[in-house]
């Protein structure tokens, strides 16, 4: 288990890990409306640039990375064989951002990011709000990382699972459910019995001249998409 590292928090010191977690977060949005938006082979090739540079910059361990996209494999042959490479690359483009978003951004700041946000809209709990996507975030590793110990079990018993859709259903899709839904009960127990409150002291942001350049960088790639 401690080899998974899709959509998991990787703690290094790199520009990306340091950088503002509200810049961060925009620049995640301008690179992920614009993965939506390309039309062709220019745009794509500027973005994967993009997100290739950014796995590399972030120090994360981009080969078991991709090793472990392979639970999109499938999805993806799909959608290339229904729509094109067109969508099939956008969906590929957007699953990087995310895994370097995820795993150079603590889930702590990608919440005071989010609050500070939406903070400022009249009749919106913004505190509740960034809260809830927050234990998104953290049920999603929990899935991967269940998914692969479930695989990993049925293989060492022998069990194959692949040519038989009825048995994935009974062995892992049910189980991953189940666990999944208990894991999320766990959290809201343990939530629960240290008294958590939405009253908290507001977080503090810092930002540099370097996080202000990776801004200008991601909306000049924003621009150049859409334009």
């Amino acid at each position: 288990m401690g080899g998974v590292t899709f959509f998991h928090y990787i703690h290094k010191k790199t520009i990306l890990h340091q950088m503002d977690g509200r810049l961060k977060l925009l620049c995640m949005l301008l690179l992920t409306i614009s993965a939506s938006l390309i039309s062709n082979w220019h745009h794509y090739i500027l973005l994967m640039i993009v997100s290739v540079s950014s796995l590399i910059i972030s120090k994360l361990p981009v080969i078991t990375i991709f090793k472990e996209m392979k639970f999109f494999t499938i999805l993806l042959i799909i959608i290339f064989l229904l729509s094109g490479w067109l969508f099939a690359g956008r969906l590929i483009l957007m699953l990087m951002i995310g895994i370097v978003m995820t795993g150079t951004t603590s889930l702590s700041t990608l919440k005071n990011a989010i609050e500070w946000y939406l903070r400022p809209i009249p009749f919106v709990p913004e505190v509740r709000i960034a809260m809830m996507i927050n234990l998104t975030f953290v049920l999603i590793p929990v899935i991967f990382d269940n998914y692969i110990e479930m695989m990993n079990a049925q293989k060492s018993r022998g069990i194959e699972l692949s040519k038989n859709p009825i048995l994935r259903v009974k062995f892992i899709a049910l189980p991953l459910l189940e666990q999944t839904l208990r894991r999320a009960d766990e959290i809201a127990c343990a939530m629960e019995s240290r008294c958590y409150t939405y009253i908290r002291t507001k977080p503090t942001f810092k930002t540099n001249h370097l996080d202000w350049l990776i801004l200008t960088m991601c909306i000049v790639v924003f621009v150049a998409v859409i334009w």
